[in-house]
């Protein structure tokens, strides 16, 4: 049976067999391996998810290996779904500490969601 070796942050290398890892394979128009692709597993140690990005060749071993692949076609657009950075915070007013405190004292009560809903209309 085949064994994989791969490493984990918090335990070191382990092996691993081809059925234990994910492996998604992002292809971009050309058909070369793209950035996106990865391989996942959970470490047989401490039961933590391992993720890595997977370049061409790392993926073109652990199809070698044995590891089944998802592939998928890059999208021409990729949409950034992360929040707005910290940095650039959305308009309005600063959060003050009276408005924490007066945030503190709403939820010390039994209607607070629903006072925060009357607000919100």
């Amino acid at each position: 049976m085949t064994r994989i070796r791969a490493s984990c942050p918090s335990c070191g290398e382990v092996d691993l067999r081809p059925t234990d890892l994910t492996l998604t394979i992002v292809r971009d128009a050309d058909g070369q391996v793209a950035d996106g692709s990865a391989y996942r597993f959970r470490c047989p140690a401490c039961t933590h998810v391992v993720a890595k990005p997977a370049d061409a060749r790392i993926a073109d071993l652990l199809r070698t290996g044995g590891v089944e692949a998802e592939e998928r076609e890059q999208l021409q657009t990729e949409v950034d779904r992360r929040p707005p950075h910290p940095e650039s915070p959305p308009g309005g007013p600063r959060l003050t500490h009276d408005d924490l405190l007066d945030l503190h004292l709403l939820l010390t009560t039994d209607t607070w969601f629903e006072q925060l809903l009357a607000t919100s209309r």
